[in-house]
């Protein structure tokens, strides 16, 4: 106990100081690329970008969660599991990338477009590779390798988007500086991964078809979501709306991408502690797992949420003073990074329980109404629209997945620890209120320091004791 303890708390300060580093260094690369590429010349990157991005999600088929679930289980073969899924996860990602550049061909773009389309299609295939491997060291609470991996490739990315601002090199020679930073991602991860495990080659069938139905409806259901988390940027294109409108927009997501790493990175840790509970039919230790994590999503959550409103703009004008309208995007969807942050508690406990299936039906339903939201307002709100259409859809899907795991789980979040950081937030908010014609460089590190010390004195946990939130009780049984 006090081992996993150890663990649990040492993997925590990792994941902090990883995201910390690589929050810093996305930021400066955004900050490179706005300023080389101009508004417009951004906007063509995030369509390249995102454009690649449907395929590689769609590359993903659930693999990246069934691989922690599957070597999580008691008993599991690691061996033979990681080397069926790491040949298939190679197959497919070659047959569904090599789609993108050649699709592009026959799509309004340029050559310096599809390009880019050629080369973050690279770079999303070396990364989709060494996702994979992410499992191995969640089960064993080592995620340093893991973690460092990640943060070479933002830092090689960095370096080339460093060179190509230095050099004015342009949008092709953007989007290669990522394709190196995924080259360096998955050497890393398969160097690291073969210290614990012998990794080749392998493909077992019962194996294959033991993946395939525990992946199918999470493929399916994220199929579904790619159709609204990237169907924003393709409307806008298909539409016909600006390249700097869509600078602006992807400025903006820019942030929302780099916040919502922290939700993602936390649940990955606490996934394979949830299946193990719930598999061990530990009723107790699930439902600590689940507030655990629900108290740590709310704390960092709902503050963003108040500061992405009255600092949006204040942010993205210290990036760059052109992307005021950046800023007042991002105002909507701060609270659309909050709906994230909740409700990828929800969406990852459904692959815990082992309910996938019920909420592939929920994902479908909730993409045709955000597409038919797309198709009505983007051609006259343009990223409006957009937005308002993501915060929707973000919110609406949280809640179907939380109404899920509270019914097959009988658990209900205890929301004092939320009341508390609602108050902290409000607080917080009056406060930047009061300074919303000063410097982010200001604004920001006095409401941050504001929501914490407001926290402590209503009673909410202190920053320390977040690294201390994933720690068992000892007093409960495993």
């Amino acid at each position: 106990m006090s081992t996993e303890r150890s663990a649990l708390a040492k993997n925590t300060v990792i994941q902090v100081i990883g995201k910390i580093v690589g929050t810093i260094l996305g930021l400066v690369t955004f900050w490179l690329l706005i300023h080389t590429l101009d508004d417009s010349g951004y906007g063509a990157l995030t369509k390249a970008q995102t454009y690649a991005s449907v395929f590689a999600i769609l590359v993903d088929f659930g693999l990246t969660l069934t691989t922690a679930q599957m070597i999580s289980e008691p008993g599991a073969d690691e061996k033979k599991i990681l080397g069926t899924i790491f040949s298939v996860r190679m197959i497919s990602a070659f047959v569904f990338l090599s789609i993108a550049p050649i699709s592009a061909m026959f799509l309004p773009t340029t050559p310096d477009e599809r390009l880019a389309i050629l080369f973050f299609a690279g770079s999303f295939f070396f990364s989709s590779i060494a996702q994979v491997f992410v499992g191995v060291f969640q089960k064993r609470l080592m995620l340093t390798q893991a973690t460092l991996a990640e943060t070479a490739n933002r830092f090689v990315a960095f370096l080339g988007v460093f060179a190509v601002w230095l050099w004015h090199l342009g949008l092709g020679a953007a989007a290669f500086a990522f394709v190196v930073g995924g080259i360096v991602h998955v050497v890393v991860m398969l160097r690291s991964v073969r210290t614990h495990i012998p990794m080749s080659f392998s493909f077992d069938k019962r194996i294959a078809k033991t993946i395939f139905e525990k992946s199918w409806p999470i493929g399916i259901s994220i199929f579904f979501n790619l159709l609204y988390l990237k169907g924003d940027v393709l409307f806008m294109w298909f539409f016909g709306r600006s390249d700097t409108e869509i600078g602006y927009y992807g400025g903006a997501y820019k942030v929302i991408d780099v916040v919502t790493t922290v939700p993602t990175t936390l649940m990955g840790l606490l996934l394979p502690l949830l299946v193990a509970a719930w598999a061990a039919h530990n009723r107790p230790l699930f439902a600590k797992r689940m507030q655990d994590g629900f108290d740590m999503l709310v704390m960092l959550g709902v503050p963003f949420a108040f500061g992405s409103i009255l600092c949006g703009v204040a942010v993205m004008t210290l990036i760059k003073s052109s992307l005021g309208p950046a800023g007042q995007v991002l105002a909507i969807l701060g609270p659309t990074a909050t709906a994230v942050f909740l409700g990828s508690l929800f969406s990852y406990t459904v692959v815990a329980i082992g309910k996938q299936r019920v909420m592939t039906f929920a994902y479908a339903f909730v993409a045709t109404l955000t597409l038919i939201g797309y198709a009505i307002f983007i051609p006259r709100f343009g990223m409006w629209a957009a937005a308002a259409m993501s915060l929707f859809a973000e919110t609406l899907i949280g809640t179907i997945a939380a109404v899920v795991v509270i019914r097959h789980t009988e658990w209900k979040p205890d929301l004092k620890i939320f009341t508390k950081c609602l108050g902290a937030s409000l607080v917080m908010a009056f406060g930047l209120y009061a300074v919303r014609d000063i410097s982010a460089f200001v604004s920001v590190p006095m409401g941050t320091v504001l929501y914490i010390t407001t926290l402590a004195a209503l009673g909410g946990p202190s920053p320390k004791s977040l690294l201390r939130l994933f720690r068992p009780d000892p007093g409960i049984v495993t």
